[in-house]
């Protein structure tokens, strides 16, 4: 494990493991996962569940496309905090029988770092894609991140892997202050594959 204090203080999202919380794919084009950059008028966003659909479905308050899609009460929250880098875009949820969820919202992480410790941390180097994948255990680069200030990295995209959205500590606590479902953090040092 990891003696770095920002590997403490930094956190992976992830998705609480149930099978009745469904896992989304994008059915718009999913243009804005792409770019990863700040959208100027954006339209909405709409999910569909991919793959097969649960008998019971929860539509809960996170959910993966791989990228991050949460409910209006994780977007108050994020909203008030007023977060560099961080886009919140409006999604509709498409279910099984068509039934629309909305007040759902797309996290466009458009702040990228590139954060990753290289000599500390396990993976292998795609040169074809230019990215770290996969990624096996994750050690965050202390001294390049201490040069940033706090405001500025309170969530980040992983340059070297940009489906990694890393939160601070700060940020988790607000979140799961709400007591959401479905949505779980794991810090970086206790985070591998």
């Amino acid at each position: 494990m990891s003696t770095n204090e920002f590997d403490k203080e930094y956190f992976r999202i992830g998705r609480v493991n149930n099978n009745s919380y469904p896992i989304l794919a994008v059915s718009n084009g999913g243009i804005y996962e792409r770019k990863r950059n700040y959208v100027e008028n954006p339209e909405p966003m709409e999910y569909r569940i991919k793959g097969t659909v649960p008998a019971k479905v929860s539509m809960v308050d996170f959910h993966k496309t791989p990228y991050s899609v949460v409910s209006q009460k994780i977007h108050d929250i994020l909203a008030k905090l007023n977060i560099k880098g961080l886009q919140l875009i409006p999604a509709t949820i498409i279910g099984k029988n068509d039934e629309k969820f909305e007040k759902y919202w797309f996290l466009n992480i458009y702040n990228k770092i590139s954060a990753m410790d290289r000599e500390k941390s396990t993976f292998d180097w795609d040169d074809d894609l230019s990215l770290a994948n996969p990624i096996e255990k994750l050690v965050l680069n202390e001294k390049l991140l201490s040069g940033i200030p706090l405001e500025e990295r309170l969530i980040f995209r992983l340059e070297e892997n940009k489906v990694f959205e890393i939160y601070h500590k700060s940020v988790v606590d607000a979140i799961m202050a709400t007591n959401p479902e479905g949505i779980m953090f794991t810090s970086v040092a206790d985070w591998h594959i």
